[in-house]
């Protein structure tokens, strides 16, 4: 499932959220260490007022880091554990990844979330983001094209910003619980202000493992699956690709399933991918440019407590997913198993 969202600040016309239609909000709060958005609070109050998640940014510019950081919570301390919360990293603020880290990690020391990253797809190939992604921070991607654009360090994106006409416009990828839990990203039992039940995982042995997992092959095509996991409470995630080789075709459609791993031939459910570009594996495997062969999908698993499931990933030309002859590739992953948590 995915949500629309709309990022707003001063720059744009109407103080009213209902003129900018969407799912849920994002809202600049602060930037530097001097400027407080004075949109953003009456946005906030009205997405709350009409129950749609919200979050808001800080734009980092050249100032002391730990200043803007300061600065930033200090303005925002009625949001936190509400709304996501996300620093701006882009153009003159770029100080370096080493300081988006500490303010990250400065974030997470005073009150218990994980803030996101937002920054342009480009400059992921510009910077190295890695030890970031190794922290478990999320990103939030923008590159304004009609499908998702190569990205590097993290695997996938938490939410994508896709158009900044006639507002920015983004794709989140998961459902309002998804959201809370972002919300409430890394904080501990031990924290007053945290719900546990909206806790999301961090990464752990079994992330690595599917990271590091290696590409597999049915006849003419070859696919990775590089996340499996509990996404947010009782929503499990599968990412990949599974692209064509030798001339073969490569569907129109793609989808995740989620299989019973006791009786892998019965299906728990499935989800249909977006059109996800991967530049990066379309480089790698000689695809041509600009072919959505990534795969991304969740589910809702609670009614499947006790089961335990591994991904299947399918590509095929019938829009509901089933399989057609001729026209349809399976590449199963029964190696990587996950148990349905009861709660």
């Amino acid at each position: 499932m995915t949500l629309n969202v709309v990022d707003l600040s001063n720059n744009n016309g109407s103080k009213n959220i209902v003129d900018y239609p969407a799912d849920a909000y994002m809202f600049k709060a602060t930037e530097g260490t001097g400027f407080v958005d004075c949109y953003c609070d009456p946005f906030v109050q009205q997405a709350v007022n009409a129950g749609k998640p919200f979050g808001v940014y800080h734009f980092i510019n050249g100032e002391d880091w730990k200043a803007q950081t300061d600065f930033f919570l200090n303005n925002v301390q009625g949001y936190i554990g509400k709304g996501i919360l996300v620093l701006d990293y882009e153009m003159y603020g770029r100080q370096g990844t080493g300081v988006l880290k500490q303010m990250l990690d400065r974030i997470q020391q005073k009150t218990g979330i994980k803030a996101l990253v937002y920054t342009s797809a480009s400059v992921l190939f510009e910077e190295d983001f890695s030890e970031i992604v190794q922290a478990d921070y999320g990103l939030w991607v923008a590159a304004y094209q009609s499908e998702f654009p190569a990205i590097k360090h993290w695997p996938n994106a938490v939410m994508w910003q896709y158009t900044s006409t006639p507002h920015d416009k983004n794709y989140f990828y998961g459902d309002a619980n998804a959201w809370n839990a972002y919300a409430n990203a890394g904080k501990g039992k031990d924290n007053d202000s945290a719900d546990s039940s909206s806790e999301i995982p961090t990464p752990s042995k079994h992330d690595n493992i599917i990271a590091k997992s290696p590409v597999k092959k049915n006849g003419n095509y070859l696919a990775k699956l590089e996340v499996f996991n509990e996404f947010s409470l009782g929503v499990f995630r599968g990412a990949g690709w599974l692209v064509p080789q030798n001339g073969a075709q490569p569907f129109n459609h793609g989808y995740i399933f989620f299989m019973d791993a006791e009786n892998p031939k019965l299906e728990l459910g499935r989800c249909e991918s977006k059109r996800l570009v991967r530049e990066d594996v379309n480089k790698a495997y000689k695809i041509p440019e600009g072919m959505p062969l990534g795969l991304d999908g969740t589910m809702d698993i609670k009614k499947f407590a006790g089961r335990k499931c591994f991904i299947k990933l399918r590509r095929t030309n019938d829009p509901k997913g089933d399989v057609i002859d001729g026209q349809t590739i399976d590449i199963d992953f029964p190696e990587y198993v996950l148990t349905i948590p009861k709660r």
